[in-house]
């Protein structure tokens, strides 16, 4: 089991649909959402949201 330390709490995004989730990756590269097992939609694909995708405090988004 990885040490708490080498695991990193993230905002996952589903391949699918685009819904974000709270997750975790693993030290392998690994992202598990945390408290579901998949997304609703059917998918377990899940890539991590970049910083540069979140809104600024103005509602725009980093180019």
């Amino acid at each position: 089991m990885a040490n708490r330390d080498d695991v990193s709490r993230e905002l996952a995004k589903c391949t699918e649909c685009d819904s974000v989730y709270a997750a975790r990756q693993w030290p392998n590269g690994d992202i598990q959402l945390i408290g579901n097992d998949g997304c609703p939609c059917g998918s377990a694909e899940f890539v991590l949201v970049d910083d540069d995708d979140k809104p600024a405090s103005d509602g725009t988004t980093a180019e």
